[in-house]
């Protein structure tokens, strides 16, 4: 039995009484409450060299001993030190260089300093603009801007539609002269000259017929007229009894003649059109192509204009240019 024993015992029952209140008393003061949690670790890592101030002499031995590049063996597993960090201020120095240096021009420069005309950035200069002026037009001037434009345009067609002849000359100038574009594919189709040769024959054949029968029919109509040759021919109504042919039919038929018949479908045949159409500028002739018959053929054709280009009275059939394939 413990000591205490008979002192509980002894103990009166008002002391225990007094005690026990107590007791109720100083723990009903007492809260239990659950420790804060830490959300984070904080971390610092030093970058700048005021730390070097409290780091000690032996803390210095042992950092530049470990940072002593020292022989490793095989056998040797231990970790190496990391080299510490270089900090923000050393970086900023190598970027600007010495004071004189090049370096340190360039990036005074860069930064516009030391210059007494240099002048902040306004808030305007970050605003996005576009490249190019921007004219404010309103729009109630479009109709008068189309309006212009389109009488631009007319104009610049109705200059394109215009032949490339100089202001005063006339189809008789052009008479003689060869084309120039004539020139040049005939340099490079040595072949086409005999086609060239054979199609002008035929419109030079033409040619010297027609005027040989207008210089006859001039003279005809002009010459006296022997009243003993005249003739007196009865026609009836109908014109049934008339064997005379419609002149205008007649002048029609001698004022044009077929030059070249090909295929519609034949592409190597627009190239002998083409000469026509050339050798008719170059004689002063009317041409064009038309599309008959079926199966359908494409016919060139060569007439005298309504003025004969350099023709009159007193010109002679033989009094024609130079042959077209002997001066190409």
């Amino acid at each position: 039995m413990t000591p205490q024993g008979p002192i509980l015992r002894t103990l009166p029952s008002e002391e225990i009484e007094a005690w026990t209140q107590q007791t109720a008393a100083a723990l009903s003061s007492f809260s239990i409450t659950e420790p804060p949690r830490v959300t984070g670790v904080s971390l610092s890592i030093p970058l700048d060299d005021a730390t070097q101030a409290n780091v000690t002499a032996e803390e210095r031995r042992r950092t530049s001993t470990a940072q002593t590049p020292r022989p490793r063996t095989s056998g040797d597993t231990r970790p190496r030190v990391p080299v510490r960090r270089d900090s923000l201020k050393r970086r900023e120095a190598l970027l600007r260089g010495n004071e004189g240096s090049r370096r340190r021009q360039r990036w005074e420069n860069d930064r516009l300093l030391n210059n007494p005309y240099a002048q902040p950035p306004l808030p305007t200069d970050w605003e996005v603009r576009p490249t190019y002026p921007v004219h404010a037009v309103p729009y109630y001037l479009a109709p008068l801007w189309d309006a212009r434009f389109a009488a631009e345009n007319a104009t610049r067609t109705a200059k394109a539609r215009v032949s490339t002849r100089t202001e005063g000359q006339t189809d008789a100038d052009t008479v003689g002269k060869i084309p120039k574009e004539l020139r040049q594919k005939l340099k490079k189709a040595k072949g086409a000259k005999t086609l060239l040769q054979t199609l002008e024959k035929e419109v030079r054949v033409f040619i010297r017929d027609w005027e040989a029968n207008r210089v006859t029919s001039t003279r005809d109509e002009f010459g006296d007229i022997d009243s003993e040759e005249e003739e007196i021919v009865f026609v009836g109504r109908s014109g049934d009894m008339s064997d005379m042919r419609d002149p205008r039919v007649s002048e029609e038929l001698e004022r044009a003649m077929l030059v070249l018949n090909s295929p519609a479908d034949d592409l190597s045949a627009s190239f002998g059109r083409w000469l026509v159409h050339s050798i008719g500028s170059y004689y002063g002739l009317r041409t064009w192509s038309v599309t008959v018959g079926d199966p359908a053929r494409r016919e060139a054709y060569v007439g005298i204009k309504d003025v004969p280009v350099k023709t009159s009275t007193s010109r002679q059939p033989d009094t024609l240019p130079r042959p077209l394939w002997g001066l190409v």
